[in-house]
């Protein structure tokens, strides 16, 4: 399987297909309990073909150019995705959304594969500002943006309702010049 982005000699991200569904639900399925934690989506995957329902619906997301979904192979291992969850061309913005298998925590997938994308998206699609929005106490994921370049814009208070609670959320941004200091692209 070709991958859409090579990230290192480990790390590949490829692009949604009925190929990655079951491997995509048995990812989910094994970090069920840690995942659904900070993701409200988790609770409605409950079955392969629920995968393979989200496979078809990020297919033509992709393909109308309102998300980017990819998946994180570390190896020949699924152990999970990173994308576009929301473009905004009007503006030259996107938001960006990550989840990543437990055990394969600690290591710098998460961070690396970030850097790919980043670097596609403001190279590739002119992107000028990339957002990502952290759940308040999920410190571990506020660390990837931070080692990013990301700057923190403040909290947005009770911004999200998960499991009948309300959660405040950080927001992070890096503009395409703060990228462009730290990077080459």
């Amino acid at each position: 399987m070709k991958p859409f982005l090579k990230v290192d000699d480990t790390i590949t991200l490829h692009l949604p297909g009925p190929a990655l569904a079951l491997d995509v639900y048995e990812a989910i399925n094994k970090n069920r309990t840690y995942l659904r934690i900070w993701l409200p989506w988790v609770d409605d995957i409950n079955h392969p073909n629920d995968t393979k329902t989200f496979m078809e619906e990020s297919m033509s997301h992709n393909s109308a150019g309102t998300r980017l979904t990819t998946f994180i192979l570390y190896g020949e291992k699924l152990i999970g995705s990173v994308g576009v969850v929301r473009f905004q061309k009007e503006h030259r913005k996107c938001e960006i959304g990550y989840w990543l298998c437990e055990d394969h925590q600690g290591r710098g997938i998460i961070t690396k594969a970030l850097r790919a994308l980043m670097a596609y998206l403001f190279k590739s699609k002119a992107i000028n500002r990339i957002e990502v929005q952290i759940l308040c106490g999920n410190e571990r994921s506020k660390g990837v943006p931070l080692r990013l370049g990301f700057q923190s814009e403040g909290i947005q208070r009770q911004a999200v309702r998960l499991y009948d609670q309300f959660f405040d959320v950080e927001l992070f941004s890096i503009l395409k010049e703060d990228w462009l200091l730290r990077n080459e692209v």
